[in-house]
C-alpha cells in the first residue's frame, strides 16, 4: 500500500488497491479534554463595586464579557479577515496542485513515449490502480485537495464581499479595549484598521450615519434601546435603538420631501415674474438633488431621473397663474 505525503509525491507500488488519503486540510486535530480541578473554596469578601471591577477588568471581565459584549450588537461585531493569510494559503494550495498536475502530465508523457509491448494505458482508471498507482493516489489526493480549495477560494470571496467596518465601530471597539479587559498582546484587532470587517453590516442612508453620529441623538432617552436577557450591561455602556433611529431618518425624509413640494408651490403663488420664478425653480432643484444624494442611497442616474421628475412638477406649477 502506497502512502501519500504532503512534502512529496507518493511512492510507487507494485500491487494491491490504492486507499485515498483523507486531505491535509480537511482534518482538524482532535483536543483531548482534561478534567477540571474542584473549585478552590471561595473567601469572604466585601462586595466590590462596578468601579472596583472596572479597574480590575482583566480579572472580573476578560473574553466572557467581551464576548457578550461583541455579540450584544452589530456594531460591536467586528472581526479580522486575514486577507494576507487567506491569500498566503489559497497560493500554497495552488502550487500543490500545480505540482500534481504536472506530475500527472509526465505519466502520461511517458505512457504516450513507451513501447507497444509494454502495454502501458492512458485510457483506465482501473488499469492504473493495478499497474500504475502513483497516477491513482495522485487523483485520489486530487479529490480531496480540489474539493477543499474550491470551498476555500468560493468562502474567502464572500469574506471579500463585506465592507470594511466603518470608522465609529472601530472606535467602539478601541474603546472597550481600552479597559483592558483583554491583555494587550491579544488585542489583536489594534492597528488592523484596513483589515477589520463588520459581521452584519447595514445599508444606512448619510442622513441616518448623520444621525447615529450624534452623541445627543445617541444618548437620548428617546432612542435608548430596551436590552434582551443576556445583553452585556453596565452604566458605562449605552444602546441605541436602529428601530428608532432608522424610524426618525424616514421621518426627516418625508418631511424635507414635503417640504420641498410645498415651498416652492406657495412661493410661485407670490411671484409673476417669469425670470424670478425660474430663479425659485432652479434653487429648490439643487437643493432637491443634493437631498437626494446625502439623504439616501439612490445611485447617481436613479437622483437624475427623480430630479426630473421634480422639476416636471415644478414647471407645472410655474404655468399656474
Amino acid at each position: 500500500m502506497s502512502q501519500t505525503t504532503w512534502q512529496g509525491l507518493p511512492a510507487p507500488v507494485t500491487s494491491g488497491l490504492q486507499t485515498c488519503q483523507p486531505s491535509p486540510f480537511a482534518a482538524s486535530m482532535p483536543i483531548e479534554l482534561r478534567s477540571l480541578p474542584s473549585p478552590r473554596p471561595i473567601p469572604y469578601m466585601q462586595p466590590l463595586s462596578e468601579d472596583d471591577k472596572k479597574r480590575q477588568a482583566w480579572k472580573f471581565e476578560g473574553y466572557k464579557e467581551f464576548s457578550r459584549w461583541m455579540a450584544s450588537d452589530d456594531d460591536c461585531f467586528i472581526i479580522r479577515r486575514f486577507q494576507s493569510l487567506n491569500a498566503n494559503v489559497i497560493l500554497y494550495m495552488q502550487d500543490r496542485i500545480s505540482q500534481l498536475e504536472e506530475r500527472l502530465k509526465q505519466i502520461h508523457e511517458d505512457n504516450e513515449n513507451a513501447h507497444n509491448h509494454e502495454k502501458r494505458k492512458n485510457s483506465s482508471f482501473r488499469w492504473d490502480r493495478k499497474n500504475q498507482p502513483e497516477r491513482d493516489g495522485l487523483l485520489c489526493e486530487l479529490t480531496g485537495l480540489l474539493h477543499h480549495y474550491n470551498q476555500y477560494v468560493d468562502t474567502f470571496s464572500r469574506i471579500r464581499e463585506r465592507p470594511k467596518a466603518e470608522n465609529r465601530q472601530i472606535k467602539i471597539l478601541e474603546t472597550f479595549l481600552a479597559g483592558r479587559a483583554i491583555t494587550e498582546e491579544e488585542r489583536h484587532c489594534a492597528g488592523k484598521e484596513s483589515d477589520l470587517m463588520s459581521i452584519n453590516p447595514h445599508t444606512t442612508t448619510p442622513l441616518g450615519r448623520l444621525l447615529e453620529g450624534s452623541r445627543l441623538i445617541r444618548l437620548s432617552k428617546l432612542f435608548e434601546a430596551k436590552l434582551l436577557p443576556g445583553t452585556a450591561n453596565s452604566s458605562y455602556e449605552h444602546y441605541a435603538s436602529d428601530s428608532a433611529l432608522a424610524n426618525t431618518t424616514t421621518g426627516s425624509i418625508i418631511l424635507l420631501g414635503l417640504a420641498m413640494l410645498l415651498g416652492p408651490m406657495w412661493w410661485l403663488e407670490f411671484v409673476s415674474n417669469s425670470k424670478t420664478r425660474l430663479g425659485i425653480i432652479t434653487g429648490f432643484l439643487t437643493v432637491f438633488m443634493i437631498l437626494m444624494s446625502t439623504a439616501t442611497v439612490n445611485r447617481p442616474f436613479e437622483v437624475v431621473a427623480a430630479s426630473a421628475a421634480y422639476a416636471a412638477v415644478l414647471m407645472v406649477f410655474m404655468q399656474i397663474k
